[in-house]
């Protein structure tokens, strides 16, 4: 069965964009917590990523609980700044040109104090969604359904693109989209399973640079033209 068109992309911020310049507050809660530091990652993700402390103000006492760090030991964070990797904004124009595109990140509320995502990418963004903002964080499927609502498409008509498999890719397929998997490595068996379960719905690339380049030959109406010539 063919995917539906792609109507709208959702991109990862992190380690898909670009990194932060220093330890993130996910970062040094993972070093805190006694819990092992991938479960500890999770807990962080589902909790820390979906808080907007501004409508609760309990979330840090509600998130130390879940790590098992005491409400006294929740660090006080000074932001480190987010520095686009070459190239980034020129990928991003490059898709902004065939569909819209926004973003879509799983980042904290304190993370996010010192970089303004949305001013580094114009103004080829439609929306900057963070996971703070929106209320839910991936691979939560109700991440990619609501930016999905909120510009007015179906979930199997968003390609979403990121590095993790965890997050990203399980995240998107979860909420009935599609997804482009930017990794270097080879596929794994994993990958190969999930490519027979979800025949069209993901795709594997090396680096951002192939990722805008499926997008234009998956969007672009003269490849259409050509792939039902050809055919």
């Amino acid at each position: 069965m063919s995917a539906a068109p792609v109507r709208l992309v959702s991109l990862d911020v992190g380690y898909t964009l670009g990194e932060p310049s220093g330890t993130t507050l996910t970062q040094r809660l993972v070093e805190l917590s006694p819990l092992p530091a991938r479960e500890a990652k999770r807990v962080a993700q589902r909790i820390l990523h979906a808080l907007d402390p501004l409508r609760d103000a309990a979330g840090p006492q509600t998130v130390c609980a879940a790590l098992g760090i005491a409400p006294s030991d929740f660090p006080e964070h000074r932001p480190p700044g987010f520095v686009l990797w070459p190239g980034a904004v020129e990928a991003v124009a490059r898709i902004a040109c065939v569909v819209p595109v926004v973003t879509l990140s799983n980042v904290s509320h304190w993370d996010e104090q010192e970089t303004d995502v949305a001013a580094l990418l114009a103004p080829h963004l439609r929306a900057h969604h963070p996971s703070w903002q929106l209320g839910f964080a991936k691979p939560d499927p109700a991440a990619v359904q609501t930016v999905a609502r909120l510009h007015g498409r179906e979930p199997a008509e968003v390609l979403h693109v990121g590095d993790s498999l965890d997050y990203d890719v399980h995240g998107a397929l979860a909420a009935g989209a599609q997804t482009l998997w930017i990794t270097p490595r080879p596929p794994s068996a994993e990958v190969l399973r999930l490519l027979a379960e979800y025949p069209g719905r993901v795709t594997v690339v090396p680096d951002l640079a192939r990722a805008v380049e499926h997008i234009e030959q998956t969007v672009l109406p003269s490849t259409h033209t050509i792939r039902s010539t050809v055919s």
